[in-house]
């Protein structure tokens, strides 16, 4: 029994989605962290389109794509490949105000990361933060969903996971704790250590998906930090922030359920507690339909792993939710009109889109 708890030539939704924004919040230790390797913080801001000012607020928006490229841009300048690594290892819960003040009221960690996850949205409309629990073992994991990013994945995927080791550290006030296993849909990269130092356990990269696991008995720790009544008034809070609209909640749900191989539509609106026939309706309203959506998120997740991997095909096929690869390979065609292998050896020869650097 496993059971999962959310939070090129590209395919148009016709949809009218606006592009992915992050909360700076989880971002706030950039310029410091900055300072520290030797860049002046508002320069390389300014060559991102952004205020030197712009992370002072943690409940500010900065698109999802110029995050993706400004962390890109950070570890080139400062020489730090693992910058993202380096990024997420010093978050705290206050860092993402009410899903993390809810999660520190909780009574254990696994109430703890259940309420995180189901409202992480509110922090991030570019990737999705998801729980899954299977065969004894516990994963907190991550997928990136924001179309069109070319670069920047690797240190949004390096971020995130030591984020999720960093809150379960807070959450339990266990700052030796490590996951059994950490997983980054990334490529290897050259220098290992610094991951090995931060997590603690053993690391797998150019995975199908980017999570930690850890036991499920694991989510029966208590919360020290817990208080039923700061909960109560907490959750109160979050229902009167409203609902995630159906169209990003629909996204998120796909891009988690293709990793577990749950890609009927019948199966994703059960999830999002709606009737096959209101679901199809209410998608109707918005011009689009699941097939639809469906291709839309699984392009982009295919791009994704093409560029950011060393995976088979087979190995992607499968990660997408495709039962053999060339009923993948025959989509990817249609999509791109070229093979995947193709297009991947295309991707890794063409220039990234990179912010400019220069000595500071």
């Amino acid at each position: 029994m496993s059971s999962l708890v959310l939070s090129g030539r590209a395919l148009p939704l016709q949809s009218g989605l606006e592009p992915g924004v992050q909360r700076v919040g989880p971002l706030c230790e950039l310029p410091g962290l900055l300072r520290e390797h030797g860049v002046r913080p508002s320069m390389l801001l300014k060559r991102a389109g952004l205020s030197a000012a712009a992370f002072a607020d943690r409940d500010a928006r900065i698109g999802y794509a110029v995050i993706a490229r400004l962390l890109d841009a950070c570890a080139a300048a400062t020489r730090c490949s693992h910058f993202g690594l380096l990024l997420g290892s010093r978050w705290r819960l206050e860092h993402v105000g009410l899903p993390g003040e809810l999660a520190a009221s909780c009574a254990t960690v696994g109430e703890a990361l259940q309420a995180f996850t189901s409202h992480q949205w509110l922090n991030s409309s570019g990737g999705v933060a998801y729980l899954h629990r299977s065969a004894g073992m516990t994963s907190l994991g991550y997928a990136v969903f924001e179309p069109g990013l070319k670069v920047g994945i690797d240190q949004i995927h390096d971020m995130v996971i030591a984020v999720g080791v960093r809150m379960i550290r807070e959450l339990t006030g266990k700052p030796g704790w490590a996951p059994t296993q950490v997983m980054l849909s990334r490529k290897k990269p050259g220098d290992t250590a610094p991951y090995r130092r931060i997590f603690g356990g053993p690391v797998r990269f150019d995975a199908e998906f980017t999570a930690l696991h850890f036991p499920t008995s694991f989510e029966a720790t208590c919360v020290p930090s817990a208080d039923e009544n700061r909960r109560r008034v907490l959750e109160a809070r979050l229902v009167a922030a409203g609902r995630e609209s159906i169209l990003p909640r629909l996204r998120r749900m796909i891009r988690v359920a293709m990793i577990f191989g749950l890609t009927s539509g019948d199966d994703v609106a059960a999830a999002m507690a709606l009737a096959r026939r209101t679901f199809n309706r209410r998608l109707s309203q918005y011009g689009t339909t699941y097939q639809q959506v469906l291709e839309a998120v699984r392009v982009e997740a295919a791009q994704q792993l093409l560029r950011e991997t060393a995976l088979s095909i087979g190995d992607i096929a499968g990660a997408l939710g495709y039962t053999e690869p060339s009923a993948f390979v025959r989509a990817f065609r249609r999509w791109m009109s070229t093979p995947p292998g193709a297009w991947r050896r295309q991707a890794v020869e063409s220039a990234p889109d990179r912010i400019p650097i220069e000595p500071l």
